[in-house]
């Protein structure tokens, strides 16, 4: 009954101060508010003890205890002096070992591991019970663990061990120790069997819950989570029998929780995160389960919910010690939504209101991410450049950094720059086969771009037998197929397209592919072939494409058909297949135009201008120059004239067909002996500075000449 002593203790040295007893007094009133573990409060009449009866036999015990006092009250740095104090003043002290080895803790708590090292060396060197011993030797391992001197940490723990076998008194530590030491080296295997060992031998030890944990973490890091959910589990059903930490019953919560996320049950997972968030008093472990819900419905895609749970945070709790993290997360869950301006000033946020996070450089690498899907490649350069100099030299981003880099001055066309990068990572990264294979892929590239065209050729056909059957080796085969066709070498093209059919009949681009084979065999005027090839285009798969080929076939089978057949095959496209109405439209046109039907000509010219682009690479400029020119083969003079001009302010940008419009306009007015009016339009063509502008003032030093002259 410790408050009834203290009550005695304490009236005995207000009724009798100088007795015999007051001594015994002080000392016994501090060791029952020890007990009661009421440290600050016991500290008090230890001192007095100590100041009132400096040569009094209790002062040695009196000064461990103030010692252990201030331990006990995590106030480790007044601990080291008092203990050392007491090391000082007590020479012949029995004690001494304790005293090092309570220093030795006191270090150890206070992170400075090495200069505990060397005062549990001191308690192992001097002590003489063996428990102390064995406790200084297992100290040792957890010291040298924590300063990742694994092979020492090995030795002192299997040190402990054989000394515990020796001396019969194996403990809970030794296993502790040892499990922990496998499992922060990887040793997996070997830190469940020291975890069970543990638990088997010592199972109302206060370390077991201690195993408990690490034995659930280290199945979560085997990827075995059932087998860690139950070990959770057993955690909290022996919490409920009997308290424990707190800051072990919520990591025990957390890791539930990341077992259950990672075993595909969302709904456990977010149910133990909100039991943290709910049970705690701790702000920050509060918001820390909050942030995590969000992380963990990132973890499984539901972007939308995990942006939710991060605005609250950011709302409520904009001063915690997460939020550079909630932001940075946020900006993460956004970029995957493919929602990037939100994402872009979320990273941009974070940059400029936490300038000293330690997200500012994985920051970099994401504005470069989210800049590159905007195709804004100048920007993506930047950040990116600032992400690479932010890492150092062996990080595992680096070479991915690079390929964005690559890419970024590829499509900035800075194509020497692309491909020195490109170079670095084959040079740096041998071992990253898939951005090597990539990084080869765009060195090709870099040189067809650069004119280095036979030396292009040959890298991408060695590509495609160095890689076969490999996303490369397919874009390698397009590329020469491609290139050949551009270059009108038929036989070589068709030749590429066919490999590309027999290697990757299930590609995503076979429908690409029918249809460009088509092209060369139609352009080689082999029309039975193209029309096999054409009719490969899969409808359903690939709609557009197969749209382009039934146009293409369309053309194929004109060839024999009277005008009003082939409109109406051209029609049908039309009625089938929006997206090329355009096209279709024009193809009509040009059929009316060869039977000098000019009105129905300009009629179907229109109806293509009134029709969306979508595919078609006909521009509003072309098809209102193409209708006055069906007006001016059908000697509408004004009236093409009138279309021409529209030209100029309805599409001022396509300088092009402006050019031609007012080319056209001035032989119009020449042949119509509208001087003036030819002189303006020459006069406007030469404001662009094209070549056309040296043909334009031959044109009005003619007129000048010869004109003003009569």
């Amino acid at each position: 009954d410790h408050k009834q002593a203290e009550k005695q203790y304490r009236q005995l040295i207000e009724l009798y101060p100088d007795s015999i007893y007051a001594p015994q007094s002080y000392y016994s009133l501090g060791w029952s508010q020890f007990e009661q573990g009421e440290f600050e409060k016991a500290k008090g009449p230890f001192l007095k003890l100590m100041r009132q009866f400096p040569s009094h036999e209790l002062r040695e015990d009196a000064s461990f205890k103030i010692a252990e006092c201030e331990y006990n009250l995590r106030a480790y740095e007044n601990a080291i002096q008092y203990f050392k104090n007491y090391i000082l003043n007590f020479p012949k002290s029995r004690r001494h070992p304790e005293a090092y080895f309570y220093i030795a803790e006191a270090y150890y708590y206070l992170e400075d591991f090495l200069t505990a090292v060397t005062y549990y060396a001191k308690t192992a060197e001097i002590a003489y019970d063996n428990k102390l011993i064995l406790l200084a030797k297992v100290s040792l391992g957890w010291s040298y663990l924590k300063l990742e001197k694994f092979a020492l940490a090995k030795q002192n723990f299997d040190e402990a061990y054989s000394f515990a076998l020796e001396k019969g008194i194996l403990s809970d530590d030794v296993f502790l120790g040892q499990a922990t030491f496998y499992a922060e080296t990887g040793e997996q295997e070997k830190a469940l069997e020291a975890y069970q060992q543990l638990i088997a031998k010592f199972p109302d030890s206060e370390r077991v819950v201690d195993a408990y944990l690490g034995l659930a973490n280290t199945y979560y890091q085997t990827k075995q989570y059932q087998e860690a959910i139950g070990a959770y589990q057993t955690i909290l059903e022996r919490s409920a029998q009997s308290p424990i930490n707190p800051e072990i019953q919520e990591k025990t919560y957390f890791g539930l929780a990341w077992a259950h996320l990672k075993a595909g049950d969302i709904d456990s997972a977010v149910k133990n995160f909100e039991t943290v968030k709910n049970k705690t008093e701790s702000r920050t472990v509060k918001i820390s389960a909050m942030t995590q819900i969000g992380d963990a419905y990132q973890d499984v895609g539901k972007f939308t919910k995990a942006v939710e749970v991060y605005d609250h945070i950011l709302k409520n709790f904009p001063d915690s010690p997460y939020t550079d993290y909630v932001q940075y997360r946020q900006g993460i869950a956004l970029l995957k939504m493919e929602k990037i301006e939100a994402a872009t000033l979320s990273f941009q946020s974070l940059k400029a209101n936490f300038p000293t996070s330690k997200y500012i450089n994985d920051t970099n690498y994401y504005l470069a991410v989210a800049y590159f899907k905007k195709e804004e490649w100048a920007v993506a350069a930047e950040y990116i450049n600032d992400f690479i100099e932010g890492l150092p030299r062996a990080n595992e981003f680096l070479a991915e950094a690079h390929y964005i880099l690559g890419l970024s001055n590829f499509n900035l066309k800075k194509y020497q720059d692309a491909w020195k990068t490109f170079q670095t990572i084959l040079t740096d990264y041998p071992q990253d086969l898939a951005l090597v294979r990539n990084a080869e892929f765009y060195i090709a590239k870099c040189d067809y771009k650069t004119g280095h065209v036979p030396e292009a050729i040959k890298k991408f056909q060695a590509l495609t037998a160095k890689y076969p059957k490999s996303k490369v080796a397919q874009e390698a085969l397009m590329w020469l197929a491609d290139h050949y066709l551009e270059a009108s070498d038929f036989d070589n093209a068709i030749s590429y397209y066919n490999q590309f059919i027999a290697e990757f009949p299930g590609s995503d681009e076979i429908d690409l592919i029918y249809y460009e084979l088509g092209r060369a065999y139609q352009a080689k005027t082999q029309f039975d072939q193209a029309v096999n090839a054409f009719k490969l285009v899969s409808e359903q798969k690939n709609p557009e494409v197969h749209a382009k080929a039934k146009l293409a076939l369309a053309d194929i089978f004109s060839r024999d058909l009277d005008p009003d057949s082939t409109v109406e095959t051209y029609q049908k496209i039309v009625d089938t297949s929006p997206k090329f109405k355009r096209d279709a439209y024009v193809k009509i046109a040009e059929v009316h135009k060869k039977t000098g039907n000019y009105t129905q000509a300009i009629a179907a010219y229109q109806n293509a201008l009134a029709s969306d682009a979508t595919s078609s690479e006909r521009t509003n400029a072309e098809l209102q120059f193409l209708i006055a020119d069906a007006h001016q083969l059908s000697n509408q003079s004004d009236q093409a004239v009138e279309e021409y001009l529209k030209i100029s302010y309805l599409y001022p940008d396509d300088a092009s067909w402006t050019i031609k419009a007012y080319l056209r306009m001035a032989r119009i007015f020449e042949d119509n002996e509208q001087w003036d009016e030819a002189k303006i339009a020459y006069e406007k063509t030469l404001k662009f500075e094209t070549d056309e502008a040296k043909f334009a003032q031959e044109r009005l030093d003619w007129i000048r000449e010869h004109i003003t002259q009569r």
